[in-house]
């Protein structure tokens, strides 16, 4: 019986060793300086033809998303210092045409849906962002696993006319190696501090390649 109970001990006591650094808190400081990777060549410049655009984006389900997308949203409106002549669609004007519609913008914009709102505003283009966030399962597993996905911005202008995609840009920022790990034992809740950076890197990247795009 002693040498059973032995066993036992044996077998349990890397388990509570591992659930008790998994309940030590961290700061998950993550690894500086990883670089922040575009898909769009520095050649591509938007056709000088569009007019009139519609800026169209899904529905945030995070905070620091939601003030991403009013960044996006704000730098395609200095666009029009670099083109004078273009316009902006009214977030009223689609707010109240998706509703008069009853269409949603969910989670994801699709590019059929982005054309058929294009068609109702009236405009020659659509620019859509989209920005992906680690899901909530890729955060737990970074808890233990000291590596967080990389969080991307996609932007995209599509010609609303012919669907022809004339702008195609996907902004990679990595959020690192944790330099410490999580234990199991942690929530899984945003590390904020990570998202925000990710996000804000990604984000002025997009910025950047969009504007350099819409120079003639």
């Amino acid at each position: 019986m002693a040498r059973r109970s032995d066993a036992v001990g044996f077998a349990i006591g890397p388990l509570l060793l591992f659930l008790l650094a998994g309940c030590q808190a961290t700061d998950g400081h993550v690894e500086r300086g990883v670089p922040v990777r575009n898909t769009i060549s520095s050649s591509l410049r938007v056709p000088i033809h569009i007019q009139r655009l519609a800026v169209l984006y899904p529905k945030p389900h995070h905070r620091a998303l939601t003030d991403a997308y009013s960044r996006l949203e704000s730098a395609a409106l200095q666009l029009k210092e670099q083109r004078p002549f273009l316009q902006i669609v009214d977030r009223v004007d689609l707010a109240e045409i998706l509703g008069e519609q009853r269409l949603q913008i969910g989670g994801s914009v699709y590019d059929d849906s982005a054309v058929r709102i294009g068609r109702l505003l009236g405009v020659d283009s659509v620019l859509i962002y989209r920005i992906e966030s680690p899901s909530l399962r890729d955060q737990v597993w970074a808890r233990y696993s000291g590596v967080m996905p990389p969080l991307t911005v996609t932007s995209k202008i599509i010609l609303v006319e012919s669907g022809e995609v004339v702008f195609h840009n996907v902004v990679t920022a990595p959020m690192g190696r944790f330099a410490e790990r999580a234990g199991l034992l942690l929530s899984g809740m945003y590390p904020e501090p990570h998202l925000l950076e990710a996000v804000d890197r990604g984000v002025s990247r997009t910025i950047a390649d969009l504007r350099h795009a819409f120079q003639y």
